[in-house]
């Protein structure tokens, strides 16, 4: 399952993102994973969400994020969740490099059985037809 957080910069989405992984350690028995393009919002995070900071990886773009997700996932198949918080823009591109990273998400998470939850800078008007059924309303920051 993949689920996008959508909203403005500076609407809450990281605190969303960061109450939804804390709360997914009481919720799950298996690890959960929180991916950021710095460490700021690490003193938010409780101790057992594993936290990494994806400029260390230096990630070029949303293909090498895909198969830095997959060298994660294989490094710990006890992972139930992973949050990717803040660095789809940065990676993004155009609109079909975002709709092929989709697809393979969308793959990873039905073959292992891993919820994904990624923000994304923008407006729900905005956002692309491919990405509406991986937004749940609730999820959709104004």
């Amino acid at each position: 399952m993949i689920h996008f957080i959508i909203g403005p910069k500076g609407s809450g989405k990281t605190k969303k993102v960061i109450e939804m992984a804390n709360r997914a350690i009481e919720e799950t028995k298996g690890n959960v994973v929180f991916i950021d393009g710095d460490y700021r919002k690490i003193t938010g995070l409780k101790y057992q969400v594993r936290f990494i900071n994806a400029r260390e990886f230096d990630l070029k773009d949303l293909n090498v994020l895909y198969g830095f997700l997959c060298g994660i996932i294989a490094g710990d198949y006890d992972i139930e969740r992973v949050y990717v918080d803040g660095i789809i823009e940065d990676l993004g591109g155009d609109i079909k490099s975002i709709e092929e990273f989709v697809t393979d998400v969308k793959k990873l998470s039905d073959k292992f059985n891993i919820q994904f939850v990624i923000t994304m800078s923008g407006t729900p008007e905005s956002v692309p037809v491919f990405l509406k059924e991986y937004m749940l309303e609730e999820e959709c920051i104004a």
